[in-house]
């Protein structure tokens, strides 16, 4: 089963923010103005993204809204303290979340149709989220490279002129423009970032950070399944074509090694179990397998979960391989 390493969902959503960086606030009778060039703008943002990253040294969270043509919600948790990370996004009644914890791996949730019927067929209707072991997963890394973090927000691509408006209770928004975005992110008295917004082309994500410790609690066990067992999983589900296919397969190989002579009972067997034996190192998982027959070979597979076997039998008869299903 292919996995990415962040959820899929989650990355087309939060990619609208790259380079994000609330809608303006409510006038103030004593706002303040200022134009800045592209250079001031990266040089003020930069500013705010020391001031953020120190006070987002405890834990912080940010919460994302899509909206428009496009609907959603977002979060993204960082615990420093656990060394744990979470990300969560919702759209269209689909979830992508995964769990990140440093030093360990990775907690993927099971949004995939395929890898919910394995587990329920395992017998494991309540696992809910697949585990990716990683030890070489570096929190900081992790949290750096997630595009709602408040120094990506605040660096990325934020190099265009734009106005900085002070109000006069001491917050400040920045306003740009890159290409069709309209970027707007507000600040607090203390130069932290506090919310941001983005639109473009009739789709807007906001995004609102609050600051401190956070605690994240990973899945439980019962609720959890390791990433070879549920590959596993996946691969028993289609058992039965693919003892389907290695057996025509086999069949197919053994008349092209007669050469339009008669099939011989010896190299029938021979053929059809190089065939098992590939087909199983693809797999990765010695699940097909071959007991020799009268005339013939049996090609088949029993699921350790249901306990269903699928089978065929491949008998030489003259010039040609007769296959058979085993009922």
């Amino acid at each position: 089963m292919s996995r990415l390493s962040r959820p899929a969902l989650l990355t087309a959503a939060v990619s609208l923010t790259a380079g994000l960086v609330v809608a303006p606030g409510a006038a103030y009778a004593a706002d303040t103005a200022t134009q800045l060039s592209a250079a001031q703008m990266a040089a003020a943002l930069k500013s705010v993204a020391t001031t953020s990253t120190a006070a987002a040294a405890p834990g912080w969270r940010a919460t994302t809204g899509l909206s428009g043509q496009l609907s959603g919600s977002g979060l993204f948790v960082a615990d420093p303290a656990g060394g744990v990370g979470f990300e969560r996004f919702i759209s269209g009644g689909l979830m992508a979340a995964e769990y990140a914890v440093a030093g360990k791996g990775r907690y993927e949730y099971l949004g995939d149709p395929t890898a919910r019927s394995a587990v329920k067929m395992m017998g494991r209707p309540a696992v809910k989220f697949v585990f990716t072991a990683d030890k070489a997963l570096n929190f900081d890394a992790y949290v750096k490279d997630a595009a709602t973090s408040p120094a990506t927000v605040l660096t990325d691509d934020t190099d265009h002129a734009g106005t900085k408006t002070v109000h006069d209770d001491a917050p400040a928004d920045y306003r740009f423009k890159a290409d069709s975005t309209t970027v707007t992110i507000h600040v607090n008295p203390a130069g932290v970032l506090t919310s941001a917004r983005a639109t473009d082309d009739g789709v807007a994500v906001t995004l609102a950070y609050a600051y401190g410790p956070q605690h994240v609690t990973v899945p439980a066990a019962t609720a959890t399944i390791g990433a070879a067992a549920l590959d596993q999983g996946i691969t028993y589900l289609d058992m039965p074509t693919i003892v389907k296919q290695v057996a025509r397969q086999g069949a197919a190989d053994a008349r092209k090694a007669a050469h339009g002579h008669k099939v011989k009972v010896a190299s029938l067997r021979k053929v059809v179990r190089r065939d098992v034996a590939a087909a199983n190192k693809s797999l990765r998982l010695t699940m097909v397998k071959t007991k020799n027959t009268t005339n013939g070979v049996r090609v088949y597979a029993t699921n350790p979960w249901t306990h269903k076997t699928t089978a065929y039998t491949l008998k030489a008869s003259g010039t040609k391989v007769v296959t058979t299903k085993n009922s």
